[in-house]
């Protein structure tokens, strides 16, 4: 009987996606419930000196996961992977962009606790675009790069804006 890889190749894949997506849900929760347990629920109004610097680290890690998502965007132009390595670089950035909008929800969250500090504009902004992140999160992948493109620049601009804002009233 003659061996082929590629069924088995895509089912190990596929098996290791679900694991790695599981073990990444697991531990979003395992983080939201140790966050409140110490006391720091961004679903309340929270004291300034507790959502400042949650703040300042969110920015970092969403330019962190934008930047990534950027440099990814060059490998989903192009269309010519072969099947697994293109799996596993969607898987990648459906996982990557599903953090990103994780992290606007609660950016978002936490901008509400220091209005009227930072601007109502800004507060709206982290709403929209975590919205724009979950929806880009069911786009079909033939329309992914072209959608992915230009919710990195109105992103990547929100979290410069943030940064400004963060520092004048800090």
């Amino acid at each position: 009987m003659p061996f082929d890889p590629e069924p088995q190749s895509d089912a190990v894949v596929l098996r290791a996606m679900v694991l790695l997506a599981s073990f990444s849900t697991a531990t979003e929760v395992w983080k939201t419930a140790a966050e409140r347990r110490a006391g720091r629920d961004p679903s309340a109004q929270e004291a300034e000196a507790v959502v400042r610097p949650y703040l300042w680290e969110a920015r970092r890690a969403l330019d962190e996961g934008l930047m990534r998502l950027q440099g990814n965007l060059a490998y989903l132009h192009t269309g010519e992977e072969e099947r697994a390595p293109g799996l596993v670089r969607r898987f990648e950035n459906l996982m990557t962009l599903s953090r990103v909008a994780r992290r606007l929800h609660v950016v978002h969250q936490r901008l509400l606790s220091l209005y009227p500090g930072v601007s109502a504009a800004l507060v709206e902004a982290a709403r929209r675009l975590q919205s724009e992140a979950a929806a880009l999160l069911e786009i079909e992948e033939e329309r992914f790069p072209d959608a992915l493109g230009p919710f990195l620049e109105r992103a990547l601009a929100f979290t410069a804006w943030m940064a400004r804002e963060l520092a004048v009233g800090g």
